[in-house]
């Protein structure tokens, strides 16, 4: 009798064979599931890490500085991850869990790759950790690394005024008749119980105010009603992070084109060129006779000193003194007032077309900065001018231990007051029209943004 042939067996194969192919799918979902996670993590550690070395960047005077890179370690630490290796500057990394901080960002290796490559104003992270694999070890992957990049930058000021005077009252005041019209915040850092005072119909505007003290008003209109008592901020003077200049030597043009002097330039006529330097004596600008001289400014940083090269004081001193009727051009410069004395002064502005139109640099370090009076220097600036009367000032006037008397309605894309007190004076002509002192926040034309920077990063890859 024969026996019954059955494919019992075969199936069984099948079955077990089958059963191996779905759980090595099953192990490498896990593996691979679990690797998502941690890159995940890894992601987080990066962000935190940029974030953290942003905020760092306003008290960095060279790149990847010891407060950045600690603050992008310290990231780490603060998110449960401990023992990290720190490279910089694009050094190659390798170990179990490694930070890279570069700044400026450097990783992508072009401009094309990353339009913030090679900025200093910005911070990159690159963080990698080794992992353990489980299920794929069979497979021979035993180590894999996990990575992941970011990048950030320190996010933009949302105030565009500010008074430094940490105790007087009136660091900032409208005198009679003055109006103030701000398009970002103002802050008031004096802790007198008068900081900001206004007087009979004059009145201050702005996205928002705040005064570490006190104000005081007349018959006048602050809007919004001002937050006092507010912490001082931190740092107390936003533009300290900018490099200020030291006096080398004059310059030796003695006629146009300057590019610099050893004693004070007075130009009442004809058409002048002024390349950047030094300029000791400073330069004055006037309109004594018809035609009214007409200047042109090229690019670039002017450095206006009230001393000679053997350190003697001199006898004229004009600081910048730019007046009424002339007609100026300037676009991407800066005026340093080293001094240590002397003042600058806009007088309104041209009775032609031609007008004065001064606009700070885009890009460099003094992106943004139109007129940076030396810390040392505490002469009294004034700035009035009037698009009435076809005056262009874009830019930040700083003056951070110098009191500013300020009257100018723009319009321009953005302007910013820095300085140790702010008068708003009456912006008025002989028909009996009053005008604001007018002050915009546009800075795309910057290529970092306000040069007011906020108290946090902002992620930007």
């Amino acid at each position: 009798m024969c026996k019954r042939r059955t494919d019992a067996g075969q199936a069984l194969v099948v079955v077990a064979f089958g059963m191996v192919i779905l759980l090595g799918f099953l192990a490498l979902g896990v593996d691979l599931g679990y690797l998502r996670l941690m890159k995940r993590r890894m992601q987080m550690l990066a962000d935190a890490a940029a974030l953290a070395g942003a905020q760092e960047l306003t008290y960095c005077t060279t790149n990847n500085c010891s407060a950045l890179t600690t603050a992008a370690q310290n990231a780490l630490v603060e998110n449960g991850f401990t023992g990290s290796a720190l490279f910089t500057n694009c050094g190659a990394s390798s170990g179990t869990l490694t930070i890279t901080v570069n700044n400026p960002p450097c990783s992508l290796g072009s401009k094309a790759a990353d339009p913030h490559y090679n900025d200093k104003n910005f911070v990159e992270v690159v963080v990698s950790q080794k992992e353990s694999a489980y299920f794929s070890r069979i497979f021979g992957v035993t180590s894999p690394t996990v990575s992941a990049r970011s990048e950030a930058a320190l996010g933009s000021g949302n105030n565009c005024i500010y008074a430094l005077d940490p105790t007087d009252s009136g660091t900032i005041s409208a005198d009679f008749l003055a109006f103030v019209n701000s398009q970002c915040g103002i802050v008031d850092e004096s802790s007198s119980s008068s900081a900001l005072t206004c007087t009979l119909l004059s009145s201050i505007t702005g996205s928002q105010i705040g005064i570490v003290g006190g104000y005081s008003k007349f018959l006048c209109t602050i809007s919004p009603t001002p937050k006092t008592h507010i912490p001082m901020p931190s740092p107390a003077d936003p533009l300290a992070y900018l490099p200020t200049q030291s006096f080398t030597s004059c310059g030796l043009s003695n006629g146009s084109p300057y590019s610099g002097s050893s004693s004070a330039i007075n130009i009442t006529s004809g058409t002048k060129v002024f390349n950047p330097g030094t300029y000791c004596g400073g330069i004055q600008i006037s309109c004594t006779a018809l035609p009214c001289p007409n200047v042109t400014f090229n690019p670039g940083t002017y450095i206006l000193t009230s001393t000679n090269n053997s350190g003697h004081t001199l006898s004229t001193y004009y600081g910048l003194n730019i007046d009424i009727g002339t007609n100026i051009t300037g676009s991407g410069v800066t005026f340093y007032n080293y001094g240590p004395a002397g003042p600058i002064t806009f007088l309104l502005g041209s009775f032609t077309a031609n007008g004065i139109n001064l606009t700070a640099p885009t890009s460099g370090p003094y992106a943004g900065i139109l007129f940076f009076q030396d810390p040392g220097n505490t002469s009294q600036a004034q700035i009035i001018g009037t698009s009435s009367m076809n005056t262009t000032l874009q830019g930040t006037y700083y003056f951070p231990r110098a009191k500013v008397v300020f009257a100018f309605d723009g319009p321009v894309s953005y302007n910013i007051l820095d300085a140790w007190q702010v008068e708003f004076a009456v912006l008025t002509f002989a028909s009996g029209t009053f005008k604001s002192s007018g002050f915009g926040n546009d800075y795309s034309s910057l290529a970092n943004g306000s040069p007011i920077k906020g108290i946090g990063g902002v992620l930007v890859q």
